[in-house]
Order: C-alpha cells, then sequence, then structure tokens
C-alpha cells in the first residue's frame, strides 16, 4: 500500500463519526487525558456526543467546523482527517468561535466548571496568528501510518487555503510537549519549532496530557 492509492477530499457531514475520532485522539495526545472531560467534567461518550452536535453547527474558522476538515481514504475506508483554517479571516478569532459554540452547546455547569479553572488552564494559552493557516488536529489510524498521509492533508489544506488568501506565507501548530511522534511528524514536513510554553504548577496535570506546549511553524511558498 502507497499514499498512491489515497484520495484527500473534503469532510462532509457523513463523517462527522470520525471527526470526532480525530478531534479526541488529538486532544489525548496519546495519553488518556481528554480535555472535554477533565475540564467540562463529562465522560468520554458525553464528549462525543457534544463534540458531534457542535460540528454540525458547522461555524467556519475554527477547529470545531466541518468545513475545516480533509479526509483520506481509500476505496470508501477512511484512514486519517485533519482540521486547518485561516486565523482571524473573517475578522474573528477561532477562539472566540469555539467558546460561543462551547457556550451554546454545553450544559451550564460544565461551561462554569471550565471558567472555574481558567486561572490553571491559561498558563498553556497560546494566542492564533492572525492572517496565518493554523493546522489544528491531524490524526492517523494506526493501521495506516507511514504512507506519507499527513503531507498530503497538508499539501491539499495549504492548496485550498491559500487560494483564499494567495499572500499567507505560514502555517502554524500548537502540540503538546509529550506528543513526540507528532513532533517527529511535523518536523519531516518541514515544521520547526519556534516557541514553547511551560507551566510550573503540577494541577494542570489533572486536565491536560502535558505541561508545556509547542508552537512549529511551516514556511509556505506564495505567488
Amino acid at each position: 500500500m502507497t499514499s498512491k492509492d489515497f484520495i484527500i477530499r473534503n469532510a462532509t457531514r457523513d463523517d462527522v463519526p470520525f471527526l470526532v475520532d480525530t478531534i479526541i485522539e488529538a486532544e489525548k495526545s496519546g495519553t488518556d487525558k481528554l480535555s472535554y472531560s477533565t475540564v467540562f467534567d463529562l465522560s468520554e461518550m458525553e464528549s462525543r456526543t457534544y463534540i458531534a452536535k457542535m460540528l454540525l453547527e458547522e461555524v467556519d474558522g475554527c477547529e470545531l467546523s466541518i468545513s475545516s476538515f480533509l479526509i483520506a481514504e481509500k476505496n470508501g475506508c477512511i484512514a486519517a482527517a485533519s482540521a486547518a483554517w485561516i486565523e482571524g479571516i473573517d475578522g474573528i478569532p477561532s477562539t472566540v468561535l469555539k467558546g460561543n459554540l462551547l457556550n451554546s452547546i454545553l450544559p451550564k455547569k460544565c461551561f462554569e466548571k471550565a471558567l472555574a479553572m481558567n486561572l490553571i488552564l491559561r498558563d498553556l494559552h497560546i494566542e492564533y496568528i492572525a492572517d496565518t493557516i493554523q493546522l489544528g488536529l491531524v490524526y492517523v489510524k494506526s493501521d495506516f501510518r507511514g504512507l506519507n498521509l499527513v503531507s498530503m492533508l497538508i499539501d491539499e489544506h495549504v492548496c485550498q487555503l491559500q487560494k483564499q488568501a494567495p499572500t499567507i506565507d505560514a502555517m502554524y501548530v500548537q502540540v503538546f510537549g509529550n506528543n513526540l511522534p507528532a513532533i517527529k511528524a511535523y518536523e519531516k514536513v518541514n515544521f520547526k519549532v519556534v516557541m514553547s510554553k511551560e507551566s510550573s504548577n503540577e494541577e494542570i496535570l489533572r486536565y491536560l496530557p502535558s505541561n508545556k506546549k509547542i508552537v512549529m511553524k511551516k514556511k509556505l511558498f506564495t505567488e
């Protein structure tokens, strides 16, 4: 099996179950810590239900939008997915869009719990850079790793998004520091570490996979 056996296409509403898998696996970063569960006091099944509902709202411009996702598949079998968007293309930061979705979909008690621990979590918050491509989530099923699918997905994201904004010359991704396989995978497709942020508050490890976050950048060719 080679990468030539796969097609890359835009995600549709029919792909939502796999997109939920993608979001959850990316958030866990190789651990058993799912921030949607730990931060909002939800079971994983409840998190899956709410994530699906948010995706179906189709709010463009953030990681919880179907339109942000691409799918890699072979003969109708989905092997991988990724989400990317142009940050703030409509003047609204993706964090605001995501926050509004969370506020409108999750039960009020969940959102209140998250707000209460904001002082802990903000230690690792890194603002997205406006007018750049943000790679938010990538997930490749274990049986299909090593087939260059990450590179194919990223190339297609860049191709599509630069048609909207041809002068964009950089793509960024934020990765938890513990996720060495992801960091190595991004390095293989020419991402380089440009900054990191670390929290000294051990309490943060109750909610997130790591107390360190890394920002990686990929330079893009422009017209």
